[in-house]
């Protein structure tokens, strides 16, 4: 027997490398072994738990790695949401290196690579830091005009940032225009945190963010405002009235020695502007009656534009009508009581008293209507503009009757 195995064991060794050989030939052709990428994300841990810290860096959210596995275990680890824990708490204040290297939890898989390999966490602490409020005012204010005293609501923010970046912040401030302004400028603005060379320091917060300030405007003393008065001459034609005046500009700016300016009237009149017997609008260029001793600060101002609007007066109109009836055959006779109507009517009084007896008519429907009784409600027409407010009566009675027929004489 030991001899015969002896004589047989390289029959035999041959016989079971075949066989594995072929077993492993029909499971790598049931789970043949692959190369495939796998996405593994990166869990940051801790950050509730950094207190007065703050962290920043190039940490991913997850990390590409290429694997080799039979074809069941990637289908399992992709399955598996795998994971890097990063646990920002255990980091030191200063930069922390991270190695970013998955752990498979399958023996049969090879990690060949994975990207990115590492990762820079920087840990630093907050610091707030409270300073005034500096307000720059830009913009030049209407001619006559400089700024004066500027204040701000609050007049100080906090700033909070990490240390490194709250080193840079030397002032915040605010900028409002004053560019045109005749009045005090109210407005609300953005407050920034600035370096040393005035530029804004980023990655801070600041608090207020929105900050309230005024400047006060100052006007020279040989020099005013003054506001345009529209000197109007006549009236407009009867029924007729004007509903609205404006003007452009509504205020000029003159100049000259103190005491003449200060001697002026608050205001600057026009010159005539005549609306005898107008009917429609009045719009012109119109001269401004300029005070001695004085000048308008602009030529272009020695006139403005003058808007009269003239409209006709609303009124209302009582009138008598008798109707018409509409719709009457001669089969019928008719009786209408009462024979006449009132009809209050409402517009445009220059039209109102221009009225004839052809513009206002008012009807009485009949037809198709049976011998009879009958209440009806008359309609009134008029002429575009005009409104038949109310009739009275509301209704009026017709009283319709059969025409007798004349007997034949033999």
């Amino acid at each position: 027997m030991v001899r015969w195995l002896v004589n047989n064991f390289g029959l035999m060794f041959l016989a079971l490398f075949f066989g594995f050989g072929a077993w492993t030939l029909s499971t790598l052709q049931d789970d043949p072994i692959v190369e495939e990428r796998i996405t593994v994300r990166v869990a940051r841990m801790g950050e509730n738990q950094l207190g007065s810290n703050v962290w920043s860096g190039n940490l991913p959210s997850s990390v590409t790695a290429a694997v080799r596995a039979p074809r069941s275990v990637i289908n399992r680890l992709t399955a598996a949401s795998l994971h890097i824990d990063v646990d920002l708490a255990r980091m030191s204040v200063g930069d922390n290196m991270v190695y970013l290297t998955p752990t498979l939890p399958a023996e049969q898989a090879i990690i060949l690579s994975s990207q990115p390999v590492t990762a820079m966490v920087r840990i630093e602490t907050m610091r707030s830091l409270r300073l005034p409020l500096r307000i720059s005012v830009i913009g030049t204010p209407a001619l006559g005009f400089r700024a004066g005293a500027a204040t701000s609501i609050p007049f100080q923010v906090t700033i909070t940032g990490s240390e490194q970046v709250i080193s840079r912040v030397v002032t915040s401030n605010v900028i409002v225009s004053v560019d045109g302004a005749r009045s005090s400028v109210e407005q609300q603005v953005r407050s920034f945190a600035r370096d040393a060379d005035g530029e804004i320091v980023s990655g801070v917060q600041v608090v207020p963010e929105t900050i309230s300030v005024r400047v006060l405007m100052e006007q020279l003393s040989n020099y005013r405002d003054l506001a345009v008065l529209i000197k109007k001459k006549g009236q407009p034609s009867e029924g007729y009235a004007v509903t609205d005046v404006s003007v452009d500009p509504v205020i000029v700016t003159i100049y000259g020695p103190v005491e003449a300016v200060q001697a002026t009237k608050g205001y600057i009149e026009t010159l005539e502007v005549d609306i005898s017997n107008a009917k429609s609008d009045v719009d012109e260029q119109v001269g401004l009656d300029i005070p001695a001793g004085v000048s308008l600060v602009s030529e272009k101002q020695t006139s403005v534009r003058v808007h009269i609007r003239i409209q006709p007066l609303i009124g209302t109109r009582t009138i008598k009508r008798k109707p018409i009836l509409i719709g009457m055959t001669s089969t019928y006779s008719s009786t209408v009581s009462p024979d006449t109507a009132d009809i209050l009517l409402n517009g445009p009084l220059p039209k109102l008293n221009t009225l004839t007896d052809s513009d206002v008519v008012m009807e009485l429907d009949v037809t198709g209507l049976a011998a009879g009784v009958h209440q009806l409600t008359p309609k009134v027409r008029v002429p575009e503009g005009i409104t038949a407010q109310s009739v009275l009566p509301a209704t009026m009675q017709v009283e319709l009757s059969l025409v007798s027929t004349p007997k034949n004489i033999p």
